[in-house]
């Protein structure tokens, strides 16, 4: 009997799945021994390859993303550090520009908040000394700083000295009109100065700025000091301790507002026939400002009297100063206008006209029935004072009229100024005859 195999049966004509795979396992460990051999046998030519890797990586990488060297192009603030005890920097320090390395992708990651340059000030005593300055890059890979511009700054360092100075309370901006600032008051009277011996000697107060701009009530505020020398000028470097501070404003109404009308008087009389028709003031009425006492007595302002005396149709035009009680004050101007209108007094009169005939034929002569018409005319006095009869036309048209009796309406004729209110007859009997 022929011996069974120990593997899995095969099918005529098919090989096994698992067969290939471990074909490739055999020729994969094969390959890995033959390498080893050689590179235990030549280790210079493994690092020769290494070597040429490296080159050819640099080389590929800096052509698809060169390095630049240039400066930042925001400058850097220049800090102090380390700075020894009982030791204060007394000079402001510069900022510089800073030079770097980097590849491309790099440059457009970078922002000032990665950046820090500062001197090391550790083991320096009080003097003016040139320090160079160093710089710091956080937050990024690939970035090399190469130098500053200036490489190095000025540092005045001093002693660390402090003392106490007053707390004054100034006020910035108005109140509105009307009310005043009674009082300020910061909630403590001293505050310490502390920094480099010359600059704090500088300083003779510490400011607290109240703005009370548009501020009717009492307020409470908290405002940052400052510290100021002599004139006045503001003294930088120093620390003020506490920074800031409650500042106490009290704010009280010293005038009220009131609008009052105005009254202009009118003294004498127009011309006869003539009356006054109005009077008008531009402003009619006036914002006054002043104490509740003095306020409280004035009803109406009265301005001086315009004199019209003789005055004929038109306007009177004045223009006065505002004189106000002591005590007021004008809130808008200083000047008012008096407009007074003086018209023409109307009425009516009745006049008995004799009629006449116009455009009668020639030939022909009109006798009437009636020997006068009524007319009624309105208009100024002034007018209708001076006029009689004389001035005025009553007619009729006679145009192509033949002879014979008709009946014409009448019309009438009245100077300038003075209108007919009606006309009795309104028509007359015309008897057109042959003259003799």
């Amino acid at each position: 009997m022929p011996p069974r195999s120990a593997g899995p049966p095969e099918v005529a004509g098919r090989r096994s799945p698992e067969v290939p795979a471990l074909e490739a396992l055999e020729v994969a460990r094969e390959l890995w021994q033959r390498a080893w051999a050689s590179v235990v046998r030549t280790p210079g030519l493994l690092l020769l390859s290494l070597l040429i890797g490296g080159v050819l990586w640099v080389f590929v990488t800096d052509s698809e993303n060169p390095t630049r060297v240039d400066l930042f192009p925001a400058a850097i603030e220049v800090e102090a550090a380390n700075v020894g005890a009982g030791l204060a920097v007394a000079n402001t320090l510069p900022v510089v520009q800073v030079r770097l390395s980097a590849a491309d992708d790099r440059w457009e990651e970078l922002s000032s908040a990665n950046l820090r340059a500062f001197v090391d000030l550790n083991g320096m005593q009080a003097r003016a000394q040139e320090v160079r300055v160093s710089v710091s890059v956080d937050g990024i890979s690939g970035v090399r700083v190469v130098g500053t511009v200036p490489p190095v700054v000025t540092v005045n360092l001093e002693d660390f000295v402090s003392k106490d100075v007053v707390v004054a309370a100034r006020l910035v901006g108005a109140v509105p009109l009307g009310y005043q600032v009674a009082a300020t008051a910061p909630e403590q009277a001293t505050v310490r100065v502390s920094g480099p011996e010359s600059l704090v000697e500088l300083v003779r107060e510490a400011v607290a700025e109240a703005n009370v701009s548009g501020l009717t009530v009492p307020l409470q505020q908290t405002v940052d000091l400052s510290a100021r020398g002599e004139a006045g000028g503001e003294i930088r470097g120093v620390r003020i301790d506490p920074p800031s501070l409650g500042v106490s404003v009290t704010v009280v109404q010293t005038t009220l507002s009131r609008t009052l009308p105005m009254e202009a008087p009118v003294e004498g009389e127009p011309a006869a026939g003539y009356r006054v028709a109005s009077v008008e003031v531009e402003p009619a009425t006036l914002v006054v400002q002043g104490t509740i006492e003095v306020l409280q007595a004035l009803e109406v302002l009265i301005l001086p009297s315009t004199q019209i005396e003789g005055a004929l149709t038109g306007i009177v035009t004045r223009r006065f100063p505002l004189t106000l009680p002591p005590g007021v004050r004008s809130a808008v101007g200083d000047e008012a206008t008096v407009r007074v209108t003086v018209v023409a007094v109307e009425g009516s009169l009745r006049l008995s006209v004799a009629p006449q005939a116009l455009e009668v034929a020639d030939g022909l002569v009109a006798r009437f029935e009636e020997g006068a018409v009524a007319v009624v005319l309105e208009g100024p006095m002034s007018v209708l004072g001076t006029l009689d009869s004389a001035q005025v036309l009553a007619f009729v048209d006679a145009t192509d009229r033949e002879a014979g009796a008709v009946e014409l309406a009448v019309s009438v004729d009245v100077p300038e100024g003075v209108s007919v209110v009606a006309v009795q007859p309104p028509t007359l009997s015309v008897t057109l005859e042959l003259s003799r």
